[in-house]
């Protein structure tokens, strides 16, 4: 990896946004790199959860302007053929079934806060800046809104921050339901390593199908929606996985999951 570092501890994986120089903007490298990265955390037992960070001062810029300005005479084609990438990026980190934690460092900007958007909780600085910077450049915030519009529980800020594109600070952030946590800048990546331990403690077939769940049902009429739970939860309940569980439970013995 040219533009991303992976490490471990414990069950968790690491993933640390590496270009402090450009303030980890994001590029193609970036993209394809957190891409593959994250479809690969699906299949290692091993990981029960992910933290994301940034190396350096900042979090995220979002992308990065040369390796956009080095495109813009490019063909209608070619941007969504990007975009379309960018997305698939994004896309990798929400589906993944396992716990993703947003370790936010520092300032996140434009596409950056599509990573607090994907994940499950954000932990952020208390000196930490955000914003959705596009529309200062003629842009918009197309391929992260709507992931945006399904964590944010004040939509008319957020739009506000889509069409002002000015910066706000991390309790406005949480005011708006983007960040979860708020703590001191040296503490945000301990915080985050013990939210991700406090998940290692659930069974992880059972934590992937509670994300399933909140991925599936807002989309679901509600005769659908009450059909695909009730499989759900027999289709766990008569896994290996639940057996382990009510046992344990019964017979008063703590579990390790695996």
């Amino acid at each position: 990896m040219k533009t991303i570092k992976i490490e471990k501890t414990g069950k968790t994986a690491e993933v640390w946004l590496s270009r402090p120089e450009v303030h980890n903007a994001f590029d193609a490298v970036m993209i394809a790199e957190l891409t593959e990265a994250f479809s690969a955390f699906a299949s290692q037992a091993d990981v029960r959860g992910v933290i994301i960070t940034g190396e350096g001062k900042s979090f995220c810029a979002g992308a990065d302007l040369n390796w956009l300005g080095a495109s813009r005479r490019a063909p209608y084609e070619k941007h969504v053929e990007d975009t379309l990438k960018l997305s698939a990026m994004f896309r990798a980190v929400y589906d993944l079934d396992k716990p993703v934690i947003a370790a936010v460092n520092g300032t996140a900007l434009g596409g950056g806060m599509g990573f607090l958007a994907v994940s499950d909780v954000v932990i952020a600085a208390q000196d930490a800046v955000f914003g959705l910077s596009e529309v200062k450049i003629g842009v918009v915030p197309a391929c992260i809104s709507p992931y945006l519009l399904m964590r944010c529980s004040n939509k008319a800020k957020l739009k506000e921050y889509f069409m002002s594109g000015e910066r706000f600070s991390a309790r406005a952030a949480s005011e708006a339901g983007l960040v979860d946590y708020i703590c001191g800048r040296e503490k945000v990546f301990e915080a985050a390593l013990e939210k991700a331990r406090m998940f290692a403690h659930a069974a992880p077939k059972a934590q992937g199908v509670c994300k399933q769940l909140f991925r599936e049902v807002p989309l679901m009429p509600l005769d659908a929606a009450a059909r695909y739970t009730a499989e759900a939860l027999a289709k766990i309940r008569t896994g290996e996985e639940a057996r382990r569980g009510i046992d344990a439970f019964f017979e008063k013995r703590k579990i390790e999951w695996e």
